[in-house]
């Protein structure tokens, strides 16, 4: 199943720039990964130099030449032109996403919420954020906040952007793409390239002629370039021309003739990143304002791929790429002579110093943010289910009978947008209690029943289903503890998903149920959606993501933060959880609520301890919370297959698991301890994280645990034709 999606952006394709290279680059970038690409101009062409870069397959929309619509102005589109446009197209074409990176098309689109044919197109909608501010009246802020029920998704530059808006807006979290800017690769140093434009010294200027970019300060400056020995160049020809200087185009314009500075107008994105490549130096300072911007500039990164060293400001997001450290940070033009006269222009220097840039810049390489970034939001088809397009496949009614469905929600969500499922749900008020006249009712109408835990429903539908019906059940850890699992009719279940082996090897011999129908598929975990950069000192940081009941052993975890402050008082404990008064029947049994009471008495009074644990509140941006965790604690005396363990270790934490049963058979590479004076031992031992550990820890991860796997398996077991075996 093909993912058609529609690009747009408030963007100019008339001229190359960053905001006009980053749409040629997300349409080249998907269209390469399978994807078909629609991408919608907003402004009549009047060249080429953005569309001639676009893979062949990239179907272009020109506005002006199509018959859906009528567009009024013979320059841009409206946003009520594009809104009609889109809702053709999709009539058509069915598009599984729109990006939209258009601010205020998609506040236009809002104010029309009212009509369904705008929600419909809404709700297909990566709406993306080049930049977004923490101050209360930005405008990206309030346009995020009004639409942000009605989106589909939203599209940010950073990480820091990210978790910023999953905090401000939690309705969000699970649904925040971040999408660096990209580069198509990185090109291999040339050295008889490098000598050469070390001998015919030049610098140059490529993008937008915005004033806020001083290039007119580039312009002025030249003279001083040029009486260092820089031959001065240029690139672009897109204008932002400031409303209270109307004037800035034309002196601009005089000042390039005056200076003899050689101004290349109108060139495509590999023809600038060619003449960038011949030039010692791109120079991109721009104006202090932007110092706390986070927009990384697409500029900065072509410059460093095409092997060109950049002059640019020493701001957070520029560290961010080329280190702290960098020779030729300039935050105005005064500091300029300086620092290219401090800077050895020396074969070896040179390249030395570009090797480094180009390593830290492989991240930005489409590729790697494809596979880290787009993947499992874009995947290349729809969860391996295309062999749904077969007008073979007869469509089935799928219905999901559960007290609780917390653990199946993405799974539901994935299910429910697929074509050929139509899904009800049986839901019961407690494992138990269930309105009978309506569970007969699904009954009668559904093909396949799903059960989600081992309980009542189970129960009911195992003794109650048809022989042309198949029934699945997923039972966690908690059945067991109940007389559920003995009253299902297990001859009539065609499989039963358990969360570990040792669950699977007790339900045989307490139930007697058949090996050949129990499958062990631990409790998924989008694992993507938690492979995040970590912050700073993460590696001194322990994470408990929930601590109760009592079974948590939060005593134990206590135990293991002492011992390691012992050693070193940089380590804290971090706690994400609900408190346990707030959950009544924990709290209102007494030996819970002394429990707790006396360790949080013992917190308060331990000199190791005070100041060192941290209750951050319970909510679900855990992915978020996860970047500062560098040790995961699993400390508990039993657990299914504690799936927080996995989510922390898909983001890069390191786990400490102690010998809950089957814990050794769920995570099979970790140690599993069995005290905590050996799990302190093993923290102390391993605080510098071994790269090649964590990629191998996210691949097992991802290969055990990922969404996509248990997807599959449910899409499987729909529309499989095998029926239980023995009646």
């Amino acid at each position: 199943m093909i993912n058609k999606i529609a690009v747009f952006g408030d963007i100019s394709a008339n001229g190359v720039d960053g905001s006009s290279i980053w749409m040629q680059s997300i349409c080249n970038l998907l269209q390469s990964k399978g994807h078909l690409i629609y991408l919608v101009l907003r402004d009549k062409p009047i060249d080429d130099s953005i569309t001639s870069g676009l893979n062949k397959n990239v179907v272009v929309v020109n506005p002006w030449k199509q018959d859906m619509v009528t567009i009024s102005s013979e320059q841009s589109i409206s946003p009520y032109e594009l809104f009609s446009l889109l809702n053709s197209l999709d009539s058509n074409e069915n598009f599984s996403h729109i990006i939209l990176r258009a601010p205020r098309y998609l506040k236009a689109f809002h104010e029309k919420i009212h009509d369904q044919e705008y929600r419909n197109i809404l709700s297909k909608v990566d709406a993306y954020f080049a930049k977004i501010s923490i101050f209360e009246d930005d405008y990206e802020l309030s346009i995020i906040n009004k639409t942000k029920s009605n989106i589909n998704r939203l599209i940010v530059q950073t990480e820091q952007m990210r978790s910023y808006v999953e905090q401000r807006f939690p309705e969000l979290i699970r649904r925040v793409i971040v999408l660096n800017p990209m580069i198509p690769r990185v090109f291999s140093q040339n050295d008889l390239l490098i000598r050469k434009k070390i001998k015919n010294k030049s610098t140059i200027y490529a993008g937008k002629i915005d004033k806020n970019y001083l290039v007119e300060e580039y312009v002025d400056f030249s003279k001083k370039f040029q009486n260092m020995g820089y031959t001065v160049k240029l690139v672009g020809s897109k204008f932002n021309t400031p409303k209270n200087d109307k004037s800035f185009k034309t002196r601009f314009e005089k000042k390039v003739e005056e200076n003899s500075i050689e101004w290349s107008r109108v060139l495509s994105r590999e023809e600038t990143m060619n003449m960038v490549s011949q030039s010692t130096f791109l120079v991109s300072i721009r104006d202090n304002i932007f110092d706390t911007d986070n927009e990384l500039s697409t500029k900065l990164l072509e410059s460093i791929a095409s092997g060109t060293l950049p002059i640019i400001n020493k701001s957070n997001i520029n560290i961010s790429v080329v280190g702290n450290d960098y020779p030729l940070f300039a935050n105005n033009y005064d500091d300029i002579s300086k620092v290219i006269d401090g800077f050895v222009l020396s074969f070896e220097n040179y390249k030395k110093t570009l090797e480094n840039l180009q390593k830290n810049i492989e991240r930005f390489t489409f590729d790697n943010i494809y596979t880290k970034h787009l993947s499992s939001f874009f995947p290349k088809s729809l969860d391996n289910v295309g062999f749904l397009d077969n007008k073979n496949v007869e469509p089935k009614n799928v219905l999901i009978a559960s007290h609780d469905n917390k653990f199946l929600v993405s799974i539901l969500e994935k299910l429910c947008r697929l074509e050929k499922i139509n899904v009800k749900f049986d839901n019961w008020d407690t494992t138990l209690r269930h309105d009978l006249k309506t569970s007969k009712s699904l009954l009668e109408w559904a093909d396949i029943i799903i059960c989600e835990w081992a309980v009542g429903p189970a129960v009911y539908y195992s003794n109650h289903k048809k022989p042309n019906q198949k029934l699945l059940v997923r039972l966690h850890r908690f059945e067991i503890t109940t007389d559920q699992p003995a009253k299902i009719d297990f001859s009539k279940v065609d499989k039963m998903i358990v969360v570990s082996e040792y669950i699977k090897d007790f339900c045989i011999e307490n139930y007697n149920w058949s090996n050949k129908k129990i499958d062990v598929i631990p409790q998924f975990a989008n694992t993507h959606h938690f492979d995040r950069d970590k912050i700073n000192g993460y590696n001194f940081n322990l994470g408990l993501l929930g601590f109760i009941p009592k079974l948590k052993r939060l005593d134990r975890s206590l135990d293991i933060l002492e011992e390691l402050r012992k050693n070193d008082n940089r380590y804290r404990l971090y706690i994400k959880s609900k408190m346990p008064w707030d959950v009544p029947f924990i709290w209102n049994r007494e030996v819970e609520r002394e429990y707790y009471i006396e360790q949080f008495k013992r917190i308060e009074n331990s000199e190791l301890l005070k100041g060192a644990v941290i209750f951050d509140d319970y909510g679900n941006d855990v992915s978020a919370w996860l970047r500062k965790i560098g040790w995961i604690l699993s400390t508990s005396d039993i657990e299914g297959c504690h799936t927080a363990v996995a989510e922390a270790m898909s983001s890069g934490s390191q786990g400490v698991i102690f010998d809950w049963p089957g814990s050794d058979q769920v995570y099979k590479l970790n140690e599993i301890f069995t005290s905590t004076d050996k799990a302190a031992h093993h923290i102390l031992s391993n605080s510098s994280f071994d790269a090649t550990l964590i990629s191998k820890q996210k691949e097992y991860c991802f290969d055990n645990f990922d969404i996509s796997k248990t997807l599959s398996y449910y899409v499987d077991f729909v529309f499989s034709k095998t029926l239980v075996e023995n009646k």
